[in-house]
């Protein structure tokens, strides 16, 4: 009788290199990705920390504002946290007078006002008429009011939170109403 050789199914050396060079390419990617993740939540932890140390500083400053003073209106002051989690964390104060343009330049030119402007306002600012005349002496006196009022009451304030060892920063504006500050509210006639 003829022997029959069996036939033993099984893997060949090359098929066995090549599924591991694709699990070991899977669990290359999968780390790698894992690494990425791991990093990216580092990375949204440290911004949501400094935004919430800004966040905190700006609060503190709107609840206490300063002393308002000539010395005031430059101020620019940086500072270390006190509490011992955030000793690697310092902030920069910097408060100035808020400026406001020259709103009697910005609707009485011809040459500094928009079509656009021209179109929207309702009067005619471009008139030689005696009344536009005395409108706009009058507009003047109230808008130069105005300007200095809201430059005397409100106040920029700006707070950059940053990590010393990783020079990462938060800003942080706001403004500050000078509440001791009296408003002039009479226009001369």
């Amino acid at each position: 009788m003829v022997s029959k050789i069996k036939n033993e199914q099984g893997f060949s050396l090359l098929e066995v290199m090549i599924a591991i060079t694709l699990f070991a390419f899977f669990v290359t990617a999968y780390l790698t990705s894992q690494g990425y993740n791991v990093e990216d939540s580092r990375l949204s932890e440290e911004q949501l920390i400094l935004q919430q140390l800004a966040e905190r500083k700006v609060n503190e400053l709107v609840l206490d504002p300063p002393k308002f003073t000539n010395v005031t209106a430059t101020l620019k002051e940086t500072k270390t946290f006190e509490e011992a989690d955030f000793k690697n964390y310092e902030y920069t104060l910097e408060i100035k007078k808020l400026t406001i343009p020259d709103f009697a330049q910005l609707f009485s030119q011809k040459d500094a006002t928009t079509d656009e402007a021209k179109d929207s306002y309702e009067g005619d600012y471009y008139s030689e008429g005696s009344k536009n005349k005395r409108n706009d002496a009058l507009e003047k006196m109230i808008f130069e009011e105005l300007k200095k009022n809201i430059e005397k009451v409100i106040w920029q304030a700006r707070v950059t939170v940053t990590n010393k060892e990783t020079k990462y920063n938060f800003t942080l504006s706001t403004f500050i109403t000078n509440y001791n500050e009296k408003i002039q509210l009479n226009v001369g006639f």
